[in-house]
Formats: structure tokens, sequence, C-alpha cells
């Protein structure tokens, strides 16, 4: 069955490799991002989530009604300033609450509205999810409330079944500024390739870490469709 797919913060990294991977299994695969790739086979929608909620609210709303019917969403939008929480501004921790957070509720709860079945989730947060780095406050805080997010969706009304991917850093244009060494972090094509193997076959909820050094996947929880533990 091809599929409407939505993919937030796609126009680069792991939201690129699987808007290619799925545009070329024939699904109709719409992302959003600041920039249009100009991915062959893709549809672009210009969407800038900044620190400004009404601005939000118009754009999504005005996504929302573009895209109709939509199957699946993959959440892979993330935005990082450092420093300690004196420093920060307040733009700065409402553009990361925006991004990481606020966005994805308001996105699945406009789509589960006007969807004619259940919506499959896809959410990628990171390694900050679970473990706290330093002068990441809020980022921390924005990834650890989209994995749970995901988890509590799993009750949800209208909800399909819901994967949450924590890779431990991706070599992405993310990183671009920040002083970060990427030269052992995980290559966006393969971390793709997981999120694909992992969305696949029947359940209702996946909760796995994209570990480095070697590249390597620990499913962490995994629930079937009667919500009971599935054991590797």
């Amino acid at each position: 069955m091809k599929k409407n797919i939505l993919i937030v913060g796609g126009s680069s990294g792991v939201g690129l490799e699987l808007a290619r991977y799925y545009a070329c299994e024939g699904h109709r695969v719409t992302i959003t991002g600041r920039v249009d790739p100009g991915c062959a086979g893709v549809q672009f929608h210009a969407l800038s989530i900044t620190d400004d909620v009404a601005d939000l609210t118009a754009q999504l709303d005005e996504l929302a009604i573009q895209l109709g019917d939509v199957q699946t969403l993959i959440y892979c939008a993330g935005f990082l300033q450092r420093g300690s929480i004196s420093l920060l501004e307040d733009a700065a921790l409402s553009q990361m609450t925006n991004v990481g957070l606020l966005a994805p509720m308001m996105v699945i709860q406009r789509l589960v509205r006007q969807a004619s079945g259940p919506l499959k989730l896809m959410l990628v947060t990171s390694s900050s999810q679970y473990k706290p780095q330093p002068e990441m406050p809020a980022y921390c805080a924005a990834k650890a409330g989209l994995g749970m997010l995901g988890a509590a969706l799993v009750w949800g009304e209208g909800i399909g079944k819901v994967l949450v991917v924590a890779p431990s850093g991706i070599q992405t244009k993310f990183w671009a500024g920040s002083g970060a060494d990427t030269s052992t972090m995980l290559e966006p094509g393969w971390v793709a390739q997981q999120i694909v193997a992992l969305s696949s076959g029947a359940f209702k909820y996946k909760y796995a870490k994209l570990l480095r050094q070697p590249p390597s996947v620990e499913l962490v929880e995994h629930l079937d469709n009667n919500f009971q533990p599935i054991t590797p």
C-alpha cells in the first residue's frame, strides 16, 4: 500500500535519506525545512520553526490543509544552542522547546484530527534523550520530552504504531560551527537504514538506541499490538 508520508526536518541528513528511500518505494513524500534540497520525486514545503508560537501555528495549519490525509509522520527536526541555563536567552530556550517538543505535538494533533485511519509515528530523538550533556540543558529536556511523548501516544486515539529512535550523534550539518568532533558519529545513510528496518512489521511501540563505536542497535522496549512486551 502506497502511503502519504510527511517528514518534518527532511531537507538534509537522516530525514533526506529517508525521503529518498520512501520516494523510491513509490510513496508520496513531503519534506519540510528551511531550504529545498531539490530531491527528485519528493515534495518540499517550507517550514521555519522559531520562538514565535503564533507563526508556528499559522504555518502548521497551512501545512495540514495542504497535505490532507497523512498515514506516516517522521519527525527529524532539531535545534541546539549550547550554554548554561543562566546564559541562554529566552528566545533560544523557546526555539529549542518549539522545535523539539511543541511542533511535533501540534503536527500530530492536526494530522490525527484529519486522518482517515491510524497515524504511524517515527520520532527521531538523540542520545541526549537518556544521557545528560553539559551545556545542553534545554536540548536534552526537549529530546527527553519527545521520547516520552512517543511512549505516551501509544495509548492515544487515532495513533497506530510508534517508533522512537535515539541515535548517538550523526554526521550532519547540524554540527556545523559547533566544534564537535564528528569523526566517530554515525553516517546518515546507516541511521536511515536502521530506522526503516525497525519500523517494519507488526508492533505497537518500539524504542531503540543507535549506538556508535561500533555502530549497533539496542532495542530497549518493544510492545506488541496488545501492549505486551516482546523479548528478542
